[in-house]
C-alpha cells in the first residue's frame, strides 16, 4: 500500500511539473495570455498585469512570489528552494538567472556533491530592473528602484536606486541619491566593510 501511494504521489508530481515545462513553453501572444492566467496555479503569488515571455525555468515554484505590473522575458531560471520574492514593476531581461539554493562544498575532504543544498531567500523589491544575463545569487537583497547592468552577478545585497555593473557586481552610479547613500563617503555606498555592499 505505501509503495503505490509514494508511486501515486511522485505521479502528480511528475505531471505537474511536465504541465507547467508545456505551459512556459508556448510561444507568442496566446503563450503570455496562457501563463497569466495558469500560472497562478503553480506560484505562491502573482500579481495582476505581469507578463512573462515563454522559456521560464523554475523550481520549487511554490516558493516564487512575482509582484504586479512585472516583465519576465525570454530564458528567465529562478531557483526557489530557498524562497524567493519579487516585488512591483520588476523586469528582468533575457535569460536572466536567480539563484536561492546553492551545493555547499565547505568540507574539503568530502564530495562536494554529498555535501548537500545551502537554502537563502532572495528579495528583489519594487521597480528594480535586472539587464540581460543578470545572475543573483543566494541570500542577495536588491533594494527598490536599483538597475543591474547586462552579465552582472550579484553575490552581495545592492542598496535602493543603486545603478551596478561587473562581475562581482559593483556600485558605478545612482539613479537617486538617498540618505542612505550619502551617508556612506564619496562613492555613496552605505556601510563601511561589514555593510556586504561591494563597491569600486
Amino acid at each position: 500500500m505505501n509503495r503505490i501511494r509514494q508511486a501515486w504521489w511522485t505521479l502528480r508530481a511528475e505531471c505537474r511539473i511536465t504541465l507547467l515545462w508545456f505551459i512556459c513553453a508556448i510561444p507568442a501572444g496566446i503563450g503570455t495570455r496562457l501563463r497569466a492566467l495558469l500560472m497562478p496555479c503553480f506560484l505562491r503569488e502573482l500579481g495582476s498585469e505581469t507578463e512573462i515571455q515563454a522559456g521560464l525555468r523554475l523550481t520549487n515554484p511554490e516558493k516564487i512570489s512575482i509582484g504586479a505590473h512585472c516583465s519576465l522575458a525570454q530564458g528567465v531560471f529562478i531557483t526557489g528552494g530557498g524562497g524567493v520574492r519579487i516585488g512591483d514593476w520588476v523586469g528582468l531581461g533575457p535569460d536572466v538567472k536567480i539563484w536561492s539554493v546553492n551545493h555547499r562544498f565547505d568540507d574539503p575532504d568530502r564530495p562536494w556533491l554529498l555535501q548537500g543544498w545551502e537554502r537563502k531567500e532572495v528579495v528583489i523589491e519594487d521597480d528594480v530592473w535586472l539587464g540581460a544575463a543578470v545572475f543573483v545569487m543566494p541570500g542577495v537583497t536588491i533594494g527598490r528602484g536599483a538597475i543591474i547592468s547586462a552579465c552582472a552577478v550579484v553575490s552581495r545585497s545592492i542598496p535602493p536606486y543603486a545603478v551596478v555593473a561587473g562581475n562581482p557586481g559593483r556600485i558605478v552610479g545612482w539613479r537617486k541619491r538617498t540618505a542612505q547613500a550619502a551617508a556612506g563617503g564619496e562613492d555613496g555606498a552605505p556601510g563601511g566593510p561589514e555593510s556586504g555592499i561591494v563597491r569600486e
